[in-house]
């Protein structure tokens, strides 16, 4: 169940923890053997300021040597980027890839545990819009603590979170060569589904109870890229209730869910209601990968692992 904790924009917690994937870089912009592990006066000394995804100004080092994420699409974007040899924390739901897990642990996605940060002395902590609680995170920064948030809320904000990232970790070029790969990916979808009519979706983000995302959330962004038409982009509400009788009304062409830890999914052909939608009926039911629900480079997986389910002849 969604927690009451204030997120920036009511992202819905519970999402089971990140599948593993084998997505790096054969090179990155982490410590180098002149580097050292804690930043020097000259380089705490060296610093730059710059406006985050919430209009904050902050100032931080040029290259920050002491990084804490506080959401696990940063901490993806950080292995991506291959400044992970600088990150000393993460949270508890920072699971991917498999190394993120051995990092110390800072609290959770909405209860970040102040003294564990404070204690630790990092010269950049990264929060997201994506989960975080605002609260806790404005509590963080009133500590004096180097709180840059970034603002992934489409999919254009996500690739300026992956150039913003770079930016303020001193690995620009890094996140330059991400982003045009990201890029190059989803150009290489559009062309394979190029001509196709858009497929009409309902997509589950929670069953009970039945959540969807609306107009102003990533999700639907990203599903228009796999070349799918959300039933429930024009509401404007970030995971609006929805009812069943509402699904019936629409009957889309095909239902879209990702299975989470402590929201099990009904067998839908055996469930009164559901085994009457169109969808239902004729097999249309898919689960897809949680990369999909990943505001992270990670979402390009999501996107190919939608598009090859509904249109699998264009991907032979």
């Amino acid at each position: 169940m969604p927690s009451n904790k204030k997120s920036f924009q009511n992202s819905t917690p519970g999402i089971a923890p990140i599948l593993l994937l084998v997505f790096v870089f054969l090179s990155g912009c982490g410590l180098r053997q002149s580097d050292e592990t804690k930043p020097s006066a000259k380089a705490l000394a060296d610093t730059a300021v710059y406006r985050d995804g919430i209009g904050r100004e902050v100032e931080l080092p040029k290259r920050p040597l002491r990084i804490v994420s506080l959401a696990p699409s940063v901490t993806e974007t950080i292995y991506l980027l291959g400044a992970q040899d600088r990150l000393i924390g993460n949270t508890t739901l920072c699971t991917w890839p498999e190394a993120a897990k051995q990092v110390p642990k800072m609290g959770t996605l909405l209860s970040p545990n102040y003294e564990i940060i404070l204690a630790a002395q990092p010269d950049l902590v990264i929060a997201s819009t994506a989960g975080n609680d605002e609260n806790s995170v404005r509590g963080l920064a009133e500590l004096g603590v180097p709180v840059y948030v970034v603002a992934p809320r489409n999919v254009q904000s996500i690739f300026q979170t992956v150039e913003n990232i770079g930016r303020i970790t001193d690995c620009s070029e890094e996140g330059v060569r991400l982003l045009a790969e990201m890029k190059e990916r989803l150009d290489r979808i559009k062309a394979r589904l190029e001509g196709l009519p858009p497929v009409r979706a309902f997509f589950i983000t929670w069953f009970d109870p039945l959540l969807t995302p609306g107009k102003i959330t990533f999700e639907n962004d990203v599903l228009s890229y796999a070349n799918v038409q959300s039933i429930t982009a024009d509401i404007p509400q970030f995971y609006p209730r929805y009812s069943l009788e509402q699904v019936l009304i629409k009957d889309p062409d095909v239902i879209l869910t990702i299975e989470h830890k402590g929201d099990p999914l009904p067998p839908f052909k055996r469930t009164a209601g559901w085994k009457d939608l169109r969808a239902v009926k004729t097999d249309k039911v898919f689960f897809l990968s949680e990369y999909l629900q990943h505001p992270s480079p990670l979402f390009v997986d999501g996107v190919e692992d939608l598009a090859r389910k509904l249109y699998p002849e264009r991907f032979k």
